[in-house]
């Protein structure tokens, strides 16, 4: 998951945890799939067809997705030969032959464009301000097989307000969800997209789990948001997801089995949308990626121009524009308007 958490990181924590020299790199492949694991080897590559045309908009996403950060980036048409099978040339690569660096410089890291969702939070109790708040929430450890962790609010600390929930456990033998902290009824609906934010540390450096599932068997899980690494100091975590079923009694867990120690959270809200539509300001212009499943419209604040480019016309036509329609799992590099320079003649005198 590149804009979440995931077992082996995500791009912005690859960024933040890899040594030097930091070689991270978004790769975005024309086919999804990958070579016959049990074929002879050979392979109709699409690149050879003279009429073949690459996916503009997976490009487009790749690429600006890597510009969110410092990484490289590759387009590629399939894992079976990477860049052998055929190197490709994008408008977005030199602004359309006007020369690579065009962009410049960022100005700062990448920041979402949507400041908050406006849909109502799921859970109540969340922020853990009293006994009463935290009497909405449940914690289970399954005792039968060796696992045992207790419940307190706690006021000598918060990421917000005066208190927080605080789980300990005592027990666990390496299994997230048999100790699970819990709240329901929670409704969800397939297709929807949902995000789960919430503040949350630790005694040591651990990993703690989230999801959403059945509250009765089979137990199918409709949202998995991901596995979370908490420091010992407070943290704020966001990640969407889109719900694979639908019940209106669903409940949300997070898991907190794996080792023992404990864990405090605080802010939990989890609410029907999501915020993963960024960009990053450079000196030459701004990368925008929609990360979400839905069409959204991205004010810019200001004025500038898209790249006049030959390969995609319909998207980049060089227009000015103060906000851009990006569709779902698409991104846009549009340039900044250079403000004219005013140079005054030079006057020469006679000694």
């Amino acid at each position: 998951m590149v804009f979440g958490p995931a077992d082996n990181g995500s791009y912005f924590e690859w960024m933040e945890q890899a040594r030097d020299p930091n070689l991270t790199m978004i790769e975005t492949y024309e086919e999804d799939g990958g070579p016959d694991p049990v074929g002879g080897g050979e392979y109709d590559n699409p690149c050879d067809d003279p009429a073949f045309v690459p996916n503009y908009r997976k490009m487009r996403f790749g690429l600006t997705t890597a510009l969110l950060n410092d990484g490289f980036f590759s387009y590629e048409i399939n894992t079976n030969g990477h860049g052998s099978l055929c190197l490709l040339w994008f408008d977005e690569y030199d602004n359309r032959g006007q020369g690579r660096g065009y962009l410049g410089q960022p100005l700062g890291p990448a920041r979402r464009t949507i400041p908050s969702l406006p849909t109502p939070n799921l859970v109540s109790g969340g922020d853990f301000e009293s006994q009463d708040d935290l009497d909405e929430w449940d914690l289970w450890a399954d005792t039968d097989e060796g696992y045992s962790a207790t419940l307190a609010l706690d006021s000598t600390t918060a990421a917000s307000g005066t208190a927080s929930a605080r789980v300990d456990v005592a027990q666990a033998r390496g299994t997230d969800w048999q100790v699970s902290f819990s709240f329901e009824p929670v409704e969800v609906v397939s297709g929807t997209e949902y995000t789960l934010s919430f503040w949350a540390k630790a005694d040591r450096v651990r990993t703690i789990d989230a999801w959403a599932q059945q509250a009765s068997p089979p137990w199918d899980t409709y949202l998995w948001f991901g596995s979370f690494s908490l420091t010992t100091t407070w943290r704020f975590y966001e990640v969407a997801g889109v719900a694979t079923g639908t019940d209106p009694e669903a409940i949300l867990h997070f898991g907190l089995g794996e080792v023992t120690g404990t864990v405090w959270l605080d802010g939990v809200r989890l609410q029907v949308g999501n915020r993963n539509v960024w960009r990053r300001d450079y000196t030459g212009g701004l990368a925008l990626v929609n990360a979400t499943a839905t069409t959204q419209t991205v004010p810019l604040e200001g004025t500038f121009q898209k790249i006049s480019g030959t390969q995609a016309p319909a998207v980049n036509d060089g227009s000015l524009v103060t906000q851009v329609v990006l569709p779902p799992l698409d991104g846009l590099i549009v340039l900044r308007l250079m403000e004219p320079r005013l140079y005054l003649p030079l006057l020469l005198r006679d000694g």
